[in-house]
């Protein structure tokens, strides 16, 4: 879980070198630039890295339950798998058949997204049995549940606005202004929320 967690952290850093990016072109350069995007690229990228470590700490907790080493949850047993997969397992020499389960649970989980609360909690489901998943997360965090999950579903809101709508305010047309301080709050959450996370987890 830790190495996913030192993933995470290493994509933050690449976050905040954009950051530095911008505060350097904002501050030396004489001519008018419009650098905003650089603001929004940094929403985009430090929901990826929320986004990424979850599927990384998924796939772990997946592969510790199947090799004995964590607890079983009822989301893991209830998981299907094709009977080819079954019979590679059964029939596993080389590969081992911790490296065919490991491509088979990649392969079901590459396509879903872990960024809204709701998809967080229920990819968490498969290895962690608490019941009121963002009540832990959010006493982890020292906040309540309910400001937690809306404050993260604004972020992801904001990066779909970005990615999807290139930030444009449907009424005016307009792009929707953006801040250093939007940034510094919304890579604040994530990693915060991202801790909490890996510690309850873990």
């Amino acid at each position: 879980m830790h190495n996913a967690l030192s993933a995470f952290e290493a994509n933050i850093k690449d976050v905040l070198e954009i950051d530095a990016l911008y505060v350097h072109l904002r501050d030396t350069l004489k001519v008018p630039l419009i650098l905003d995007d650089l603001l929004r690229s940094q929403i985009v990228y430090a929901v990826s890295a929320f986004d990424k470590l979850i599927h990384d700490l998924v796939k772990i907790g997946i592969l510790e339950i199947f090799s004995g080493h964590r607890p079983q949850t009822p989301k893991y047993l209830n998981e299907s798998i094709s009977l080819q997969v079954h019979v590679n397992l059964l029939n596993a020499t080389f590969p081992p058949k911790e490296y065919i389960f490991e491509q088979e649970i990649v392969r079901k989980l590459k396509h879903l997204s872990y960024q809204d609360p709701d998809k967080v909690a229920d990819g968490l489901s498969y290895i962690w049995n608490e019941k009121h998943k963002w009540s832990a997360i959010a006493a982890a965090m020292m906040r309540d549940e309910d400001s937690t999950k809306k404050q993260l579903r604004l972020i992801v809101d904001r990066r779909n606005n970005i990615v999807h709508e290139a930030d444009i305010d449907l009424l005016s047309g307009n792009k929707n202004s953006i801040t250093k301080t939007d940034c510094e709050e919304v890579i604040s959450f994530i990693q915060t929320c991202a801790r909490a996370i890996v510690s309850l987890v873990s």
